[in-house]
Formats: C-alpha cells, sequence, structure tokens
C-alpha cells in the first residue's frame, strides 16, 4: 500500500514541511539544482564525486528520480523560503557550486546545489525571522496520487479521474498584510523550540503559547507546550527535552540518523520520558525497521502512557504499510478516541477508507480533517476525488482549487482538476493542468496518461503517442481502448 510518508514529519504536525511564503519575503530565491535517489549508498556516492568536481547536471540526468531530473536537475531561481526547512538548512552558507550534504527525505535521499551566491545568516535571518521552517506537509501524511485505478472513471478516450525624526516628503509605502495566522504560528513554534534547544524553558513555553493563540489546531505547538511545562514542573528532566529539541534540529537538517540519536538518548537522560521513544520509533519505521518500532510503542510507549494517540497513528501507519487495513483502521480509530480534534489520525483514516473503497467513512474523515485542520491541502484534494467518483463535477472542482490555493506545487491537485476540464470538454485547460503538473514533477506518469488522452481527444496523434510513450516508460497503466486507437495511429504513420 506504500501509506506511509515519514512519520516523524507527519507527527511534527505541520512544522518542518513549507507550505507558503510570507508576502516581504516573496524576494528572495535561489538558483537550486537537486538530484534525488533511491539508494543511500548511491547519494553518498554522487555526493563524493560531486565533491571532486563532478558534473551536477551529468549526474543528475543519469541517476536522479527527482524533479527536473531531465533539466539536469536544475530547477531554476526558486523563492527561498518556499523550500523545505531541511533544504534551507542545508543551503545555509552553502558556497555556489558545492554539494549540499546528503539530506534523507521521504522521496528517498537528496543532494542539493546552489548556483549563485550563499545564503548569509543575514539574508536567512531576514527571509525567516524566527527560524528556518515552514508549513504545510507534502510528505507528513501520505498524498493520495491518481494513481490508484478503482477511483479512476474509464471511458473509452476521457482522461482518467483521478521614531520621530526626519519626515520624508515621500509618501511611504503601505505596511506589508498581515501576517496568516497559521504561518505566524508556525514561526513562533519554531523560536520555541530555539529555546529548547538553549535549555531556556520560560521562553520555550511562552513561545508555544503565542503559537496556539494565533492557531488552537496547531498540533506540533500543542505537542512541545505540553512537553515544556513537564520540565518545568520536574515531571521531566530537562535535559531530555534538550535531547529532543536537538533530535528536531536534526531532522531540520537532514541528518535522520543523528535525529535518531538523539531521540534514544533520550530516555537515558530519564527513563520515564516516552517522548523520544515515541519519535524514535517514528525514525526507525520511515527507515523501514518497523518490527523494532513497533516493540517499541507496544512495549515502551504506550505501558508508561497507554493514552497516546500518537503512537496508535503510528502502528496504524505501520500496519497501512503491511497491507492490514483492519487493524490500522482499529489504531487510527483508537487515536480518534484518545484525541478528536488530532485532524491527522482522521487524515489517515480516510486514506485507509478511500483504499479500502469505503467512499463514505473516507469523504466524513476527510471533511473532519479539514474541520480540523483548514490548511490541509492533501484533505481538500482528497475530499474533491469523493465528489468525483460520485458525478459531483462542480464540487470537486471545488476542493481541488482550494487544494492548490493552499499549495500551487500539489502535482495530484492539478491532475485531477485537468480531469474535471477534460470531462467538460475543456480540453486545453485540461492539458494546461497536466503540463503544470509535468513541470512540477516531470516523473508524475499519471499526468503524461491523461495528457495522451487528451491530446487523443483533440486527434493531436503524435503529441497524444508521445505522451503515452512517456507515462508507459514510467510504468503507467493506460486504457486498453486508447492504447488501440494509438496502435491503429501509430500504424498509420508508418504507412
Amino acid at each position: 500500500m506504500n501509506r506511509r510518508s515519514n512519520c516523524l514529519l507527519a507527527l511534527c504536525g505541520l512544522l518542518f514541511l513549507v507550505l507558503a511564503s510570507g508576502p516581504a519575503f516573496a524576494q528572495s530565491k535561489v538558483d537550486l539544482g537537486i538530484i534525488t535517489v533511491k539508494q543511500k549508498d548511491l547519494a553518498n556516492q554522487l555526493h563524493a564525486q560531486l565533491v571532486k568536481g563532478a558534473s551536477f547536471e551529468s549526474l543528475a540526468k543519469a541517476n536522479s528520480v527527482g524533479p527536473a531530473s531531465f533539466r539536469g536537475g536544475r530547477l531554476g531561481k526558486v523563492p527561498y523560503s518556499r523550500l523545505r526547512s531541511e533544504f534551507r538548512s542545508a543551503l545555509k552558507d552553502l558556497p555556489p557550486n558545492k554539494p549540499s550534504k546528503v539530506i534523507p527525505t521521504e522521496e528517498g535521499y537528496t543532494i542539493l546545489m546552489r548556483f549563485d551566491q550563499p545564503v548569509s545568516d543575514s539574508a536567512a535571518q531576514a527571509s525567516l525571522p524566527a527560524a528556518p521552517g515552514g508549513a504545510k506537509p507534502q510528505g507528513s501524511s501520505f498524498r493520495f496520487t491518481t494513481k490508484t485505478p478503482s477511483l479512476d472513471a474509464q471511458p473509452d478516450l476521457t482522461p482518467r479521474l483521478n521614531s520621530g525624526g526626519f519626515k520624508s516628503s515621500v509618501t511611504p509605502p503601505p505596511p506589508p498584510p498581515k501576517e496568516a495566522a497559521y504561518l505566524a504560528a508556525r514561526r513562533q513554534v519554531l523560536a520555541g523550540l530555539e529555546a529548547l534547544i538553549a535549555g531556556n524553558l520560560k521562553p520555550a513555553e511562552k513561545h508555544f503559547s503565542k503559537a496556539l493563540g494565533e492557531n488552537p489546531r496547531e498540533d506540533s505547538a500543542q505537542f512541545l507546550l505540553e512537553m515544556t511545562r513537564q520540565a518545568k514542573a520536574n515531571k521531566v528532566k530537562p535535559e531530555a527535552v534538550k535531547l529532543f529539541a536537538q533530535g528536531f534540529e536534526a531532522v531540520t537538517q537532514g541528518d535522520g540518523g543523528k535525529a535518531l540519536q538523539y531521540f534514544l538518548k533520550c530516555k537515558e537522560a530519564d527513563p520515564n520520558f516516552w517522548q523520544g521513544e515515541l519519535f524514535a520509533a517514528n525514525m526507525m519505521a520511515g527507515m523501514n525497521k518497523r518490527a523494532e518500532a513497533r516493540e517499541i510503542i507496544l512495549k515502551q510507549v504506550l505501558t508508561r502512557n497507554p493514552k497516546s494517540a500518537r503512537a496508535y497513528v503510528t502502528l496504524g501507519l505501520m500496519a497501512a504499510d503491511d497491507k492490514q487495513p483492519n487493524q490500522a483502521r482499529q489504531y487510527l480509530e483508537k487515536a480518534i478516541a484518545l484525541n478528536p480534534d488530532f485532524a491527522h489520525a482522521h487524515y489517515q483514516l480516510g486514506m485507509v477508507a478511500l483504499y479500502s473503497q469505503d467512499l463514505q467513512m473516507a469523504e466524513r474523515q476527510f471533511k473532519q480533517t479539514i474541520t480540523l485542520d483548514p490548511y490541509s491541502d492533501q484533505g481538500y484534494n482528497n475530499l474533491g476525488l469523493i465528489y468525483a467518483f460520485k458525478g459531483n463535477n462542480a464540487e470537486a472542482e471545488k476542493m481541488y482549487k482550494k487544494a492548490l490555493a493552499l499549495n500551487p506545487q500539489y502535482p495530484d491537485a492539478h491532475v485531477n482538476l485537468g480531469n474535471i476540464y477534460a470531462s467538460q470538454g475543456k480540453l486545453n485547460q485540461a492539458i494546461d493542468e497536466y503540463v503544470k503538473a509535468i513541470s512540477i514533477n516531470p516523473n508524475f506518469g499519471p499526468a503524461f496518461g491523461n495528457m495522451a488522452a487528451a491530446m487523443a481527444l483533440k486527434k493531436d496523434w503524435p503529441e497524444a503517442i508521445q505522451a503515452a510513450d512517456r507515462a508507459l516508460a514510467l510504468g503507467h497503466k493506460l486504457p486498453p481502448s486508447l492504447l488501440k486507437v494509438l496502435a491503429t495511429h501509430r500504424e498509420a504513420k508508418k504507412k
């Protein structure tokens, strides 16, 4: 089922992945290159070659499975504040034309390179005053894509669903728009995390409390505030909390192994500090060490804290990975019973229901997800899928557009929106959406598959054949009817 993202990031809520830049920082950009591979050993080999001066572009074309691999991994100038926090940490003070460290991500192992001047401490602080941080998870919760055949409509050729002082005479510019509440909350959370790392519990508590004042649904603030208050009340040893915060810092720097070490050290500092073991288990699960992770949660975490909803979500994700949907549902329902306002638990239960084709439950859970977390792009996208399957294209289109308003770099939502346009006969608009998805992820098979169908409907057979070939090369299955029609035109072209 491959439902699991890195569960540590899932438990961090919206803390360590980016959503959008604040309006005042939109001009800070970085000319970026990216290489992503699946194997850690290969990533280390590529890093060593880059250190010795090998061509970044050549290695990207030959090895990368990440975005823009066909362009040598070059992304062009992208807003610095839109990058994942672990990417920003890796780029900070990185000299131009030098590779970053290998960064573990949910997609595999990533190496970055900047092709302009490095971001200095002052520049980074100007871009993100509190600390490097972000917002929206692309990976903190599993992203449902258009790859699930059971949710795809397949008519013959229709694309698949899926103060004071000197006074100037110049009028000063108006103040920038007020920062969105959720972004203000994230910055307070990150400032609190820095305070924890420095061992300053009182300032950390204030930051987490302010975060909840901005956004009461900021799950990471709730988790960290509870932990900080336990340390202040001497229920948890401060050294354990500091180690835990250092583990978070290692995550933001892309060092999963170091993060795991810090989380495991928490128990040495305080045997009753179950949070460290919970996050260690999540790291292990993300490293495909699910049996070991499950034992830690069942025998250690839940023994000391049987009401940990996060622990049950982790168990549910691992059960889903092991293709045990009934057990996964039981764990997730237990998490929701313990914490009915846990948006991520509702989302994952919706995913289990979706894969089990229980659309009624899936719809109910995704609606609850966006009620509890209005910034869940994935929740909106998946709710759109449910509406599309039911034939309610108007509501589906609204949901996809809401997902894209939250996260314009969401290829799945672009493809799904394109499918709605195609079903309405708006083929050019549909193709535009598929092109957007491909520009974000050049290896996104469903975008090429739907592009092929749309081009076939336009009777643009060369383009249809080219898109279909690319989809097939990426392992994406096409409807037999479409393949049959394209085969006819292949033969006609030969004659």
